[in-house]
């Protein structure tokens, strides 16, 4: 069964079938707020709120060719993001960014971790839009398309964004950038 006829079916309050959406995004969406939050107890609650709200929300999506359902819910989870620190800011320290993996093994295996703290030290001189722009790319695997639509930059903008960036991190790191998006 296709994504539209799941959301079909949800939009005629057949909701059981919301567990298909939830199953395909639900990790996704995790990473992706907390690699906004740094905030394991958060991200899982925000995540839950994303999901809630989509349910919720279920009849007034309209899939278009400028809207997907992907997209919408990465909107939700950055709306809810945004609400939650608008009003405060939260550091991490990066040992604790460092504690954090699906993957055990690709960090007893990682030779230098020097060169990680390197490379997140470069992410924290991007300006926040564009960094956030770049892991949306890389992380998150989303089309420039949803980039735009979650950022309110034009697809053209986010592309130069991600390239720009991209060629200005140290061909030393790349590969290490491109393991750590790969195993993670």
């Amino acid at each position: 069964m296709s994504e539209q006829e799941i959301i079909d079916l949800c939009q005629k309050w057949k909701l059981e079938y919301f567990s298909e959406l939830y199953e395909k995004y639900a990790d996704p969406i995790y990473k992706f707020i907390y690699l906004k939050t740094y905030d394991k107890e958060l991200s899982e609650d925000l995540a839950s709120q994303t999901f809630f709200k989509a349910l919720d929300k279920i009849n007034s999506f309209k899939n278009t060719q400028d809207s997907h359902f992907k997209a919408w819910i990465y909107r939700i989870a950055y709306n809810l993001v945004i609400d939650t620190y608008s009003s405060k800011k939260e550091t991490v320290q990066i040992d604790e960014l460092l504690e954090f993996g699906y993957d055990e093994d690709f960090w007893k295996n990682l030779d230098n971790k020097e060169k990680l703290r390197e490379i997140f030290a470069y992410f924290d001189t991007l300006k926040e839009k564009h960094k956030q722009i770049l892991l949306m790319r890389l992380w998150d695997d989303l089309s420039y398309k949803e980039i735009s639509v979650l950022t309110w930059e034009s697809i053209d903008n986010c592309k130069k964004v991600v390239s720009r960036t991209l060629a200005n991190i140290p061909t030393t790191y790349m590969s290490l950038l491109l393991i750590l998006l790969l195993n993670i």
